[in-house]
């Protein structure tokens, strides 16, 4: 039986409330990278189809607005960012790393370069400060605890394991637009 409480969007908000408070208070370049990433900006996320609009107003201090999204008919090209929880285990678990998931599409960011390469720099640096911060490790505890689980996980390649799958992009291009000769 699943806890609904804890699969839900308003638990959800809670733990990326309290993400955002931690990096906040440890301050430092993670901090300054995230303000950098997200203010005057309005994002939409989902994970494991739960929806949430955050917005960050410009103002100093920065404020960030965590809503449930499920109401909203958003069309697919609204997400900023969608994944799955079992995705967001194996990049915090290590077994995955940031540039693998996204190439093979377990993670889906919409942005421009810009915003992309920030919230790539902005996941590296959590992901690091995950290692020394027992605050955010406590937080990750939390959500790996206590969100929905699958009966039987995918498996999960070690790290030297995900051999690099040369030509991944130019299996996304139509035949019909490789075949132009110029």
């Amino acid at each position: 039986m699943i806890d609904t409480f804890n699969c839900s969007p308003q638990q959800l908000a809670i733990w990326l409330s309290r993400l955002v408070e931690i990096l906040r208070s440890q301050g430092g370049l993670t901090w300054h990278n995230f303000v950098h990433s997200v203010a005057g900006k309005t994002a939409i996320i989902e994970i494991d189809g739960i929806q949430l609009r955050l917005n960050a107003n410009h103002s100093e201090p920065l404020q960030v607005d965590i809503t449930d999204n499920s109401d909203n008919s958003e069309s697919v090209e609204a997400f900023n960012f969608r994944s799955e929880a079992e995705t967001l285990r194996d990049l915090i678990g290590g077994r995955l790393t940031l540039d693998k998931a996204v190439a093979t599409g377990k993670i889906n960011l919409r942005g421009t370069l810009s915003e992309l390469l920030g919230i790539q720099k902005l996941a590296m640096n959590i992901i690091a400060d995950s290692a020394i911060n027992p605050q955010l490790q406590q937080l990750w505890k939390e959500f790996d605890d206590l969100w929905f689980r699958p009966s039987f996980p995918p498996p999960v390649l070690s790290l030297e394991e995900q051999t690099a799958q040369h030509g991944e992009l130019i299996r996304n291009v139509p035949n019909d637009v490789l075949t132009i000769e110029v």
